[in-house]
């Protein structure tokens, strides 16, 4: 049952964000009422929860396809939906009862429903400890508990920092080491680093314009400056956040003043540190407690190219029909057909995934181009085969398709329609399914996707496909922001898997900062030291690191 926040009357996850926003604990924590410990505590679980009732919104179809199934999960699943839809009428049934002149009440009939009230509550109680005891992966799928700061610390090695980042009409920031934590009040609103993140995007998405070291280096200054100090020791950093910073990758930001420097030779923030993004820190405890590395024998396994539509459109008649989400729609139904007609498609991902298939010996039946690429020829392969499993497709879940996204209530990656959808194969791979395949994966590697959206900013879709593959058996996610070269891509992509192949202690952000520092370096001019080409790739998730 979702009962309202006793001291707001807001429900649970608006309540947590406005506490957080007006944040107590801070306040309280500058007028001594508490000790700073106590207040560090506190402000570190409203967050998590916070982000997590937020995120939830991504996934939020999962339960209804685990219920399909047949086994004890699927049982349990189905009778706490059940319980669900039970007391959210009881509580209709109470404001109905209470809305009556007191002459008309039942003092029999109000014992009832509070009976019920509290039987409902317990049996739900009790499905909750049997999920937390017998199936924790489900439960950090759909409903992560907050971590707490010892648990998180124990999850730290030496050489990396957490950063936990909420933006807001006031921003706050958290830092934690395996030894040290610590937050502090942003100089920064969420409204101010909107306008400048999408400046700065715009920059980066457009070849015609030229990137803005400065803005870079504002930034930066205002959100991981912010603990410069502190995090100049740690080699590797992974950061939690919400907002417009979930669309830029953290790596092209600058850490110093950059007038009078090539971009070459930029203080590039991935030049100091390997940096690694997490849906929730939540995420951080599942990934730590799995298995390090892969033990499947097969390097990849690749979808691309998907065949969206039979007719050629020009990409400026494309955007134009996207901004209209009402295009899609037919009644109530999403009409597949019509969002196939709108795709761009994506010919230079063929050529892509086979560069990368050559330099990692993959063999060419496995990779699923064109029409191949199908949701069925997905949920048919063997994926738990594959140390790889790449994505070169479109992600909606940003962007023109933002209002899209939402309105499935889950993210979906795009494979080829086919010409008579069914429940089964529509080509919209979605979160709730992708949680149901079974991967034994180092790498799942979203290409192409753009998931981060330029006009509104944020993390909610991308965190649902992120937690949807680590339930399904995914170690790393890496994830584009923006669409580049066929050239450029490969060269990233091979130069990370290289590198991990070379060196199998490295953790998966710093083979991907390898594989950029390597393209910097090589280049000879400023066109070529550009961060669209270098920057677009982030690695979503983080394992424990070999030893």
């Amino acid at each position: 049952m979702r009962m309202p926040c006793p001291l707001s009357g807001e429900p649970w996850h608006k309540a947590l964000r406005t506490r957080l926003l007006r944040c107590p604990c801070f306040l309280r924590r500058k007028r001594k009422l508490i000790d700073a410990a106590q207040a560090l505590t506190d402000s570190y679980e409203v967050v998590q929860r916070a982000s997590s009732s937020a995120a939830a919104n991504a996934v939020s179809k999962l339960a209804a396809r685990f219920a399909t199934g047949s086994g004890e999960l699927a049982q349990l699943v189905r009778r706490d939906q059940d319980l669900t839809a039970e007391a959210e009428t009881l509580d209709k049934a109470v404001v109905a009862f209470f809305s009556q002149p007191p002459a008309q009440r039942s003092a029999q009939a109000e014992d009832e429903i509070r009976g019920r009230i509290e039987a409902v509550k317990a049996e739900r109680e009790k499905l909750s400890q049997i999920f937390d005891q017998r199936f924790p992966d489900y439960v950090a799928l759909s409903r992560p508990q907050p971590v707490s700061l010892q648990e998180t610390q124990a999850l730290l090695a030496n050489d990396e920092a957490l950063l936990v980042f909420d933006f807001g009409t006031k921003s706050y920031a958290w830092i934690i080491t395996s030894t040290d934590a610590n937050w502090t009040e942003l100089k920064i609103s969420a409204s101010e680093l909107d306008t400048q993140v999408k400046n700065l995007r715009g920059w980066l998405t457009d070849p015609r314009q030229r990137f803005d070291p400065g803005l870079a280096y504002k930034i930066y200054q205002a959100t991981f400056g912010t603990f410069s100090e502190k995090i100049a020791s740690k080699k590797r950093l992974t950061i939690v956040t919400n907002g417009a910073l979930t669309s830029l990758p953290p790596g092209l930001l600058i850490t110093k003043d950059p007038s009078g420097k090539s971009l070459r030779e930029m203080d590039w923030f991935i030049r100091s540190h390997a940096i690694t993004v997490l849906p929730s820190v939540a995420s951080l405890n599942v990934l730590r407690g799995s298995s390090q590395t892969s033990g499947a024998r097969k390097p990849m396994i690749a979808f691309a190219d998907p065949v969206f539509s039979k007719a050629a459109r020009a990409f400026a008649q494309q955007q134009a029909a996207l901004e209209s989400i009402t295009n899609f729609y037919r009644g109530t139904q999403v009409d597949v057909a019509m969002i196939g007609e709108h795709l761009p498609q994506l010919p230079g991902t063929r050529r892509e995934v086979k560069e990368i298939a050559a330099e990692l010996k993959a063999p060419s039946e496995d990779l699923r181009l064109g029409l191949d690429a199908t949701e069925t020829a997905v949920k048919q392969a063997k994926l738990d085969q594959y140390r790889i499993v790449y994505f070169a497709t479109h992600g909606l879940v940003s962007g023109y398709l933002e209002q899209f996204a939402k309105s499935k209530a889950e993210p979906a990656l795009a494979l080829s329609i086919p010409e008579k959808p069914t429940e089964e194969d529509d080509g919209l791979l979605t979160a709730s399914e992708i949680a149901q395949l079974k991967l034994d994966a180092d790498w799942a590697v979203l290409s192409a996707c753009n998931t981060a959206a330029e006009e509104k900013p944020g993390a909610e879709a991308l965190s649902g496909l992120a937690r949807a593959f680590f339930y399904a058996g995914a170690r790393s996610l890496m994830v584009s922001h923006w669409s580049v070269s066929d050239e450029a891509t490969a060269r990233l992509m091979v130069g990370t898997f290289r590198a991990s192949a070379r060196d199998p202690k490295l953790s998966h952000a710093e083979a991907l900062r390898q594989s950029i520092l390597a393209m910097i370096d090589a280049a000879k001019s400023d066109d070529e030291a550009n961060p669209r080409l270098w920057a677009p790739f982030v690695v979503v998730g983080e394992p424990a690191k070999p030893r």
